[in-house]
């Protein structure tokens, strides 16, 4: 009996410290309790949990097992090792304990289907990527053929594979489309007809709906838009997830309201309470930055809460769903034909559709010259979801034929990336693998001069650069890009002709691209100080506060509410 009060003593301060978010010490606490009872479910998930939010998979796994292997219910172990597993991409362990959780009668309806649909964000090979893609669309029909599945929305939340989709070279709608019917199919809830109410004023009311307006990528490429539309003629209306972090940006919008500028709303968990905040709003559009990267707000665009419904480039690829209206996208970076990739009708600007404000650097920091023109530093400063096995190829070549090369990207948070992508390079490179540097995160400011002190910054080749090109013309660091022609790999192009750069870095095989870096990595530092400040006073010319696009914008917006696209 005194060894299950000490290790209850213990199993309670470890989760008073967890709360706090004192995950090693809660671990400590643990394990100490684990010692004394050795096979108590709860201690063991509790102790699993704790390591996973310290990154030690290997070991929460283990107690994990444990925790699976004992008599009585174990759903919080299997759940936390289902995601475990889906966070290092470990498919076919995965499907074991899909298997398991059958066979112990432990796997809900919505367990499995989570499992059909998901997809992994890394892979060793383009054989891989294509395999996973021919198994989600076989799932999905699976899917779509079983008439008996029904979920509700509200207990059952599943995360659609959308997003990991994007990062490879395939043109995804006809796939997205199967998303949204497998989604409208298990949730009856996504078919609902709503009764729009209408707006009466004078302006043109336009909700912006988003997780992410605080320090974060979208905000950098929205909030030009939202700070500068005509308040004389549009009432602008931001909607919050209750996810939404609470950055200088969020704070910087909140101040916002007070000057009367624009309106706050902050929607609830509940999606049913959601929907109706946003209806008794009376919105005339609805603009949709970054459908797909918020599961908190994501089956809202499945219904029709505003006469016309926008989305655009915060996630850079079409949405599938018949609800979305149009896609504001770029003459720039769209081909002729590009209206086939899209189930949205494309609003096509004249230039890129944003209104990037110039970066700012504290002159504390600021690099100097000879920072600025360093040689054969290689540096792909990007989401590690970017970078596909093809660019595996452009690494490799480099570092042969640049004998002093040194290529650098940024570690993800939780180093399962870049623990990933580092093991399959070096399968491929071999003795050049101690010129492939993984760096630790760094902070807005550092990063800025990061691509600064870069002699040249590598464009993935199937989804590239947007903000971050931005933030780098901040020096004016050449960004070398591959030809595509899909909108997420060709910002960086769109950018360079609103620029009206005279041979810009843009390359038509992975042969040229590597050249072209090559042969910029290596300029005289003369050459490379001229070309840096070339790029950055044509971004600061062309690229930077745009305000043609926003009457452009606002015409757009004007005449769609008086009379629709034609």
């Amino acid at each position: 009996m005194e060894k299950k009060e000490e290790a209850l003593k213990l199993l309670n301060l470890g989760i008073d410290e967890y709360k706090k978010d004192n995950f090693k010490l809660s671990s400590e606490y643990f394990k100490k309790a684990e010692k004394l009872f050795p096979n108590n479910i709860g201690i063991l998930e509790n102790l699993a949990l704790s390591l996973y939010n310290q990154n030690e998979f290997s070991e929460a796994i283990t107690f994990l097992k444990k925790a699976i292997s004992q008599e009585g219910n174990s759903q919080k172990a299997f759940d936390l090792l289902q995601k475990i597993y889906k966070e290092l991409n470990e498919s076919i362990k995965l499907n074991q304990i899909i298997l398991d959780r059958k066979a112990k009668k432990n796997l809900t309806l919505k367990d499995e289907i989570d499992s059909k649909i998901y997809f992994p964000n890394f892979f060793n090979s383009k054989e891989e990527i294509k395999l996973n893609r021919e198994n989600l669309n076989k799932n999905l029909d699976d899917i779509l053929n079983n008439k008996n599945i029904k979920l509700d929305l509200s207990k059952d939340y599943i995360l659609p594979p959308i997003f990991q989709l994007s990062y490879n070279e395939y043109d995804n709608l006809d796939i997205n489309k199967k998303i949204v019917s497998v989604y409208r199919h298990i949730y009856p809830k996504l078919n609902e007809d709503i009764q729009l109410i209408e707006n009466n004023t004078d302006k043109i009311r336009i909700g912006f709906i988003s997780e992410y307006f605080t320090d974060h990528t979208i905000s950098e490429l929205y909030k030009g838009i939202i700070e500068n539309l005509d308040r004389s003629r549009f009432e602008i209306i931001i909607f919050h997830s209750y996810r939404t972090r609470k950055g200088n940006y969020f704070k910087k919008i909140l101040e916002m309201e007070v000057n009367g500028n624009i309106k706050n709303i902050f929607l609830t968990k509940n999606f049913d309470e959601k929907v109706q905040t946003i209806l008794n709003n009376k919105l005339d559009i609805i603009f949709y930055p970054d459908i797909h990267m918020s599961f908190d707000l994501y089956f809202l665009s499945y219904l029709r809460l505003a006469k016309y419904q926008i989305t655009s480039w915060g996630h850079p690829e079409t949405t599938g769903n018949k609800t979305i209206d149009y896609f504001l996208s770029s003459k720039l970076c769209e081909i002729n034909t590009a209206q086939a990739h899209y189930s949205e009708k494309l609003i096509l600007t004249d230039s890129l559709p944003m209104y990037f404000y110039k970066p700012i650097v504290d002159e504390s920091i600021k690099l100097e010259n000879k920072d600025l023109s360093n040689r054969n530093i290689y540096c792909c400063p990007q989401s590690l979801i970017k970078i596909h096995p093809d660019f595996d190829e452009v690494i490799k070549k480099i570092l042969m034929k640049d004998k002093k090369a040194k290529i650098f990207l940024l570690k993800d948070p939780k180093n399962i990336l870049s623990n990933s992508i580092f093991n399959r390079i070096k399968k491929k490179i071999g003795k050049n693998i101690d010129r492939f540097i993984f760096l630790d995160r760094i902070s807005h400011q550092k990063y800025t001069n990061l691509c600064g002190q870069a002699s040249v910054l590598l464009d993935p080749l199937h989804f590239g650069a947007g903000n971050s090109f931005h933030q780098s013309m901040y020096y004016g660091t050449p960004t070398v890009t591959l030809t595509s022609n899909y909108l997420k790999a060709k910002v960086v192009k769109g950018a360079y002709d609103q620029m009206k750069l005279e041979n810009a870095p843009v390359s038509n095989s992975i042969d040229e691209y590597v050249d072209l870096s090559i042969e910029i990595a290596n300029l005289d530092k003369k050459k490379a100080l001229e070309k840096k400040k070339y790029f950055k006073d044509q971004a600061s010319k062309y690229l930077f506060e745009n305000k043609n696009f926003i009457n452009e914008l606002e015409k757009i917006f004007l005449k769609l509410v008086n009379k629709k696209l034609n």
